[in-house]
């Protein structure tokens, strides 16, 4: 009796084993998995051709045509209005907002005009750490000019006469991953978009509505400039990204609210992933005389 008593014992033992082993084999298959898909959906942002990504234009504006924006989706609306953004001949955007990494709060604010085939970008960081860079560059010249500032206040720093360095076009978008052209930072379009909406018309007249995008495709260039800014040696990881957005009647920006979740890693603690948030609120001015800062 006691023989066949061991006998079921041990038989008990390595059938909770088996079921273990099984068990573990299964969540083990499914964490891999869910780990798979996100690294190779990160891996084919990384790889894809924007232009795959992002809609085609002429056929967005097609079916919109003669609608008032509370009559278009909130995807179409973003890409005319951004179509309308590339046509401009005078463009000014100011952005200002906090990011928060690790619970260390570091205020941001950031210029960039469009004046008479000139391109300006200034953008100041400021807190614990404070950092001031300018950009300048003139359709037709081959090279970008980068200062890096010093004294740095919240909206001001003070910016050599000399430039630090002078990057190739090539060299900038591998750095920044768009073109020092572009004004907007996400890829909006049917194939980033996860869900959208209306939110009706503002005081002013104004035509409000909201996006959340994916975290792969609408950050494949933007997440290079959060790289090089970061002085990581990794992609940052999003986690969520919402943009809540105004255009005026005839599709342009007015002002696009960013609220966005990612992590970033961080070489000086080997290598181990940050939580940061970032709130920002970008305006838009149009047809103007711009001054382009010099000094």
């Amino acid at each position: 009796m006691k023989g066949l008593m061991k006998k079921l014992f041990n038989k008990r033992i390595i059938v909770s084993l088996v079921i273990l082993i099984v068990l573990s084999s299964v969540t083990g298959y499914f964490a891999a998995q869910f780990y798979i898909d996100r690294f190779m959906i990160e891996v084919q942002a990384v790889t894809e051709s924007e232009e795959r990504v992002r809609d085609n234009v002429n056929t967005v504006l097609a079916r919109n045509s003669g609608k008032l924006p509370e009559e278009v989706s909130a995807t179409d609306s973003f890409i005319i209005a951004e179509y309308n953004l590339s046509k401009k001949t005078s463009i000014k955007k100011t952005t200002s907002g906090t990011v928060t990494a690790a619970g260390i709060k570091q205020g941001l604010y950031a210029e960039k005009i469009f004046q008479d085939g000139q391109y300006y970008s200034m953008k100041i960081s400021s807190g614990l750490v404070s950092l001031a860079s300018r950009f300048y560059y003139t359709i037709g010249d081959e090279t970008i000019a980068f200062y890096s500032g010093t004294d740095i206040q919240t909206e001001s720093a003070k910016f050599p006469a000399e430039p630090n360095e002078l990057y190739t076009l090539a060299e900038y978008k591998a750095m920044y991953g768009s073109p020092i052209s572009y004004f907007v930072n996400y890829i909006v379009s049917s194939n980033t978009v996860k869900e959208e909406e209306f939110l009706g018309k503002t005081e002013n007249n104004n035509y409000k509505f909201r996006v959340m995008l994916d975290t792969s495709f609408s950050v494949m260039n933007y997440s290079f400039e959060i790289k090089t800014t970061s002085g990581s040696s990794k992609l940052p990881r999003f986690n969520s990204i919402e943009l809540t957005f105004e255009i005026d009647e005839n599709f342009n920006f007015c002002e696009i609210n960013i609220d966005e979740n990612y992590d970033v890693s961080i070489q000086q603690l080997g290598s181990m992933y940050v939580g940061t948030t970032g709130v920002l609120t970008e305006k838009y001015e149009y047809d103007g005389n711009f001054e382009i800062p010099r000094s």
